[in-house]
């Protein structure tokens, strides 16, 4: 069976698959980093929700409960919608989508994005004749 990544004598690699530089799904569909934030968002979630609760009932392990509830339910939820998102696009898409986001409505890094749109017309200056270059 020949070998899958091709090797020079000098032990150099002449293809390395794309997919080696690629971050492995970790869970539901997420990377690591992905997952990370998820779980940062889900902990603020259940914060926000869980300190009027623990006052309320007086009962300081109604935060942390609410907190794990709400990380569970956005890793889940979140990573089933981005999985979803994610099909069938390159695997920077979602990063370039959230830097256009940023651009669009709050002007963040708009320098280094196109943002206009209309019609893509291409113009010749000069015609080129039959047998002429």
């Amino acid at each position: 069976m020949p070998d899958p990544i091709a090797t020079l004598p000098d032990g150099t690699l002449t293809f390395l698959p794309e997919r080696l530089n690629r971050d492995p799904a970790v869970l539901r569909g997420l990377t690591n980093d992905e997952m990370w934030v998820a779980l940062a968002i889900g902990a603020s979630i259940g914060l926000i929700i869980g300190a009027p609760l623990a006052l309320a009932t007086s009962s300081i392990a109604m935060l942390p409960t609410c907190m794990i509830a709400s990380m569970a339910l956005v890793l889940f939820a979140g990573g089933k919608l981005l999985r979803r998102a994610k099909r069938a696009r390159p695997e920077t898409w979602l990063y370039r989508r959230l830097q256009w986001d940023l651009a669009l409505h709050w002007g963040v890094g708009a320098q280094h994005l196109i943002l206009h749109s209309g019609p893509w017309t291409v113009r010749r200056t000069r015609r080129h004749r039959e047998g002429n270059p």
